[in-house]
């Protein structure tokens, strides 16, 4: 039950609005994180009230010195609570986070102001007010906030200048509350009658020893917790109580320090992170391998050193070592659909043993139920886990790589210095951070569970976009025949996990301390329908080397449809094939008479000079126009049918239009429209450029005339009659930059890709 408090003293008049602790969460602003600035405070405090810097902290305090950075060595702490300090100086003063905003300023207060208590108290007595009238207790402890610790730390500085119990408060035994919680009987019959007491002070360090004790109400009697947690009814009548002491009490809030009450509400803490932990004990460990290795006896053993549940999904490879297993993909995914089915707690873990492990020691279960037991203590901040690899040859392998999956393509990258580092201060030291980690990898089932959904959502959205479904309806069916192949792999469902993983801004942790003893999944990795289809990608490339390809788009008419439609860069292949189309017949007519023939771009293709340089077609286009000049006479019919041969063995064919000849693939995955001429005076376009790395000229008229006529500076669409680029598919991950902003036109950002991955791959 939540018991709220319908109206203050005077004291307080100014309570601020009611505060949900988890609005914190994802919210930045000014350069902070909220969620990094939680975790390193709940580290930085453990150090406070635990650490050496608790002792410099009381010698400090009888200094008046109170500059705990210089007296104490840690030389990471000493950066982090420098880094609180200048933090505070440009929090705004109505943050989208004011439970952070408090927590922040009164530990920056307590630990650098050296102010006298009562000039400390006029200063960030609104600070101390959100804390207790405006956050809710029950809230703030369950999204991990250390709001307790925080008062706790003001009361461990300052609270021992408060002398007498407030008004009505002469109860000799309340200093007997905490060495009772240890005795849960004796406890009950103590603090039973305090909890009706008139002083209010007495109330909350009852309803606080009993919370701190896990002891809960049961009708009218007080019993021990039957599980795991805090009994919220106790901990919201605790700020209830103690927002009566801060509003009766003469003193005021200053009241609220006095104890033995910031000692009981330190054990709710301690409660709260140790009942977290027990009930994470009580969870369950999904452990799923497929490979060649007979190690099933093994993983039973690796489940006996495991808390909780633990269940193993075993299947033998049946193709030979080494080979892709289809078996193996399928036996992964079936997992994860029927993990998909349960209702997943916050405890449980999904342990992925890669089908690349080429050998099972001692070493490595050690390694493995390292990683297992510090992904669980980190477990708020690290959604998937994975170590360093060594494969057959026993070589070193570092497996984090940043994945770039944009544009129809995809490519794991390395990091130019190795990895970025964690946020999270108590992660810094021993976690490596990317888009990516080895193929045995952990994670939280609850996220594992989010990242199948988002697989089965995107197969409904995705793959019925593309060619070749009929209008009448998508079933399971006709996607799953869509997607399957024969050639799919294990990797490639690790591939599929990290472009989900990607995608819903998990980020892959991977622990420094041991090694996994496997293949790297990415050489061994495809770029299967099934990837090509769910996340449209034409071209990939998992290690160095040349790119994997699969086309999606059979014409050149569907890609060009699809990218109006969606305002999406043209696909992949079509521009590559249009690019090749053109190094191949614009090279064909240039060696015919290398001195007396020219290529001289026009329409809309000149805009390249201004746009994508010597080697590429800007994205969106999807067509070529061009003239082939010639400084004697050309009969356009004869000269084709003379090449024709030749032609079809390059590759393509013609259509003959008067005087333009439309050049396609013989596939009809390309088109380019090309007018051919002569005799003309070929030395009178003497500005010469590359296009597509071929040369081409111009003479400066024609660029004067693709100024004013095409103005490039406008970035539009083909055939749109003047339509400014504009993307209508979000999410997509080919999405054209926005130059309308709701009918403002260009604005400040340039309206250009942010890099030229947006290129064909070279």
């Amino acid at each position: 039950m939540w018991l709220r408090l319908s109206v203050l003293s005077v004291a307080w008049v100014s309570t601020p609005r009611a505060l949900r602790a988890l609005d914190c969460t994802g919210v930045e602003e000014e350069g902070v994180r909220w969620d990094v600035i939680r975790s390193e405070l709940r580290h930085a405090l453990r150090e406070v009230h635990h650490g050496a810097l608790a002792r410099d902290l009381h010698a400090a305090k009888d200094s008046k010195g109170r500059d705990p950075a210089v007296s104490y060595g840690d030389v990471q702490l000493q950066r982090h609570l420098e880094r609180f300090q200048k933090l505070v100086l440009v929090l705004p003063e109505r943050s989208r986070c004011p439970l952070g905003r408090h927590c922040l300023r009164v530990l920056v207060s307590v630990l650098y102001s050296g102010l006298p208590w009562n000039a400390w108290f006029v200063r960030y007595e609104e600070d101390l007010l959100g804390l207790v009238h405006g956050t809710n207790w029950t809230e703030a402890l369950a999204a991990g906030w250390p709001v307790f610790e925080v008062m706790g730390l003001v009361a461990d500085l300052y609270g021992g200048e408060i002398a007498s119990l407030p008004e009505n408060c002469d109860v000799e035994s309340l200093a007997q509350l905490e060495p009772l919680i240890g005795q849960p009987e004796q406890l009950t019959t103590h603090a039973a009658p305090l909890l009706r007491h008139a002083c209010a002070l007495a109330r909350a360090a009852a309803s606080a020893a009993l919370t701190a004790a896990g002891l809960r109400s049961g009708g009218n009697a007080l019993q021990l917790g039957w599980a795991p947690g805090l009994d919220v009814g106790f901990l919201a009548q605790t700020q209830t109580a103690v927002r009566l002491v801060a509003g009766r009490h003469t003193g005021g809030p200053k009241a609220i320090f006095t104890p033995p009450l910031p000692q009981l509400l330190l054990r709710v803490e301690q409660a709260n992170q140790k009942y977290h932990r027990a009930w994470m004990r009580q969870g369950r460990v999904d452990i799923v391998y497929c490979g060649s290795l007979p190690i099933e006896a093994n993983l039973e053993e690796l489940c006996k050193g495991i808390q909780g549940e633990c269940l193993i999904h075993f299947q033998l490879q049946e193709t030979d070592a080494g080979h892709r297993a289809p078996e193996c993909f399928e036996h992964y995914r079936s997992v994860g659909q029927a993990l998909q089915s349960l209702r997943p707690m916050a405890s449980w873990t999904t342990l992925l043993v890669s089908s690349g492990t080429w050998t099972w020691t001692e070493d490595l279960a050690h390694d493995l139920r390292r990683l297992l037991h510090e992904r669980h203590q980190a477990a708020r901040e690290v959604d998937w886990a994975g170590l360093a690899t060594i494969n057959s040859s026993r070589i070193f392998n570092w497996p984090v790589r940043r994945v770039t999956h944009k544009y129809w393509k995809l490519a794991y990258e390395e990091y130019a210095t190795g990895h970025e580092t964690s946020p999270f201060l108590p992660l810094a030291q021993f976690w490596a951070v990317g888009d990516t980690t080895s193929g045995t990898r952990v994670y939280g089932t609850k996220s594992f569970v989010g990242l199948m959904r988002r697989l089965a959502e995107r197969e409904r959205e995705y793959v019925p976009s593309l060619p070749g479904f009929a209008s009448a309806g998508v079933t399971r069916q006709s996607l799953e025949a869509a997607l399957r192949s024969e050639d799919e792999g294990a990797e490639d469902w690790l591939v599929m996990l990290d472009l989900l993983g990607k995608e819903m801004g998990l980020r892959a942790y991977t622990y420094l301390n041991g090694a996994s003893l496997e293949q790297n999944y990415q050489a061994g990795a495809r770029l299967t329908p099934r990837i090509s289809r769910t996340f449209h990608i034409e071209a990939a490339r998992f290690l160095q080397g040349p790119p994997l390809e699969h086309c999606l788009f059979p014409e050149i008419a569907a890609a060009g449809s699809f990218t109006h439609s969606h305002g999406v860069v043209v696909s992949y292949c079509t521009r590559k094939s249009l690019w090749r189309m053109f190094r191949d017949v614009g090279g064909w007519w240039l060696q015919m008479n290398p001195l007396q023939h020219i290529i001289v771009p026009v329409s809309a293709s000149v805009l390249n000079l201004y746009r994508s340089g010597e080697t590429e077609l800007f994205p969106w286009d999807a067509d070529i126009d061009a003239n082939f000049i010639a400084s004697h006479p050309v009969v356009i019919g004869s000269l084709l049918e003379e090449h024709e041969e030749r032609l079809k063995r390059m590759g393509y064919s013609y259509i003959l239009r008067g005087d333009r000849v439309v050049f396609r693939t013989l596939e009809d995955t390309a088109r380019m429209d090309i007018w051919i001429s002569g005799p003309q005076e070929v030395r009178a376009y003497d500005i010469r450029a590359r296009l597509c790395g071929l040369r081409v000229n111009f003479f400066r008229d024609q660029l004067m005339g693709a100024v004013w006529y095409y103005r490039p500076g406008e970035k539009i669409y083909g055939h749109t009659r003047g339509q400014l680029l504009h993307c209508q598919w979000r999410q997509h991950n080919a999405c054209l930059p926005d130059c309308v902003r709701n009918g403002l036109g260009v604005g400040q950002d340039g309206c250009e890709f942010s890099d030229r991955f947006v290129h064909l791959f070279t």
